[in-house]
């Protein structure tokens, strides 16, 4: 392997597999009977993109992410790097913004109380996911578990994500780490206050588009 390819092996403070011998050991685990670095990715990456979706801290650590089972972009994006980097297979953040997401940012609030803890949806959003090396680099994105998705689609609530570029023109921002980009995000969070309470509550409607998508409530029910 070439030598710049060499730091989007190491582990940091949030990708933390160094600490965390459960995430190597998920990893073999997944790929115990793989013929190829592809199938290895393929198999590691599928498991995390079937791990909950949830609104959460930007700054979750990867063996957090992996005990509790779920995540948001940031978190499930880390756990994925963390889990190809302890089986050397190379990865990498990819961070942009995006246009706000307003159909499912307005199905997750309908509620009056979140409505005033929240405000009016975002017009941008910022968004993280991986780039793999495999020959080259290419882009994938474990964020939505699968029901989540058919849940939206069920609602006509758009899955393609708008990148935005800055005002030099420049999309995406690759990193090695994301540590630094994670904590100064999480200051900048929207809301401080009650966050715990505000997970709770988005998530829960988070699991009610998942239950739709599986035909388990109606339109009317949500």
């Amino acid at each position: 392997m070439s030598q710049d390819k060499e730091v989007y092996l190491q582990p940091s403070e949030l990708c933390d597999f160094d600490q965390h011998p459960e995430i190597r050991r998920k990893a073999l685990e997944l790929t115990s009977d793989c013929q190829s670095e592809k199938d290895r990715f393929q198999n590691i990456f599928a498991f995390v993109k079937e791990l909950l979706y949830g609104l959460e801290d930007w700054d979750v650590r990867a063996s957090e992410t992996l005990s509790k089972g779920w995540g948001m972009c940031s978190g499930k994006t880390n756990l994925l790097v963390a889990m190809l980097r302890s089986v050397g297979i190379p990865a990498r953040y990819r961070v942009f913004r995006i246009k706000g997401e307003i159909k499912l940012w307005e199905w997750a609030i309908k509620s009056k109380e979140l409505s005033q803890l929240l405000g009016t949806a975002p017009l941008q959003q910022n968004h993280v996911d991986c780039e793999v090396w495999l020959g080259a680099w290419l882009n994938c994105d474990p964020s939505r578990d699968t029901p989540l998705e058919r849940g939206m689609l069920t609602l006509g609530i758009p899955l393609e994500r708008e990148p935005l570029a800055d005002e030099s023109g420049r999309i995406y921002t690759f990193l090695s780490s994301f540590d630094k980009w994670a904590k100064e995000r999480q200051q900048k969070r929207r809301f401080r206050d009650n966050r715990d309470e505000i997970f709770t509550i988005v998530n829960e409607r988070f699991q009610q588009i998942r239950a739709l998508g599986k035909g388990g409530y109606g339109i009317e029910a949500i």
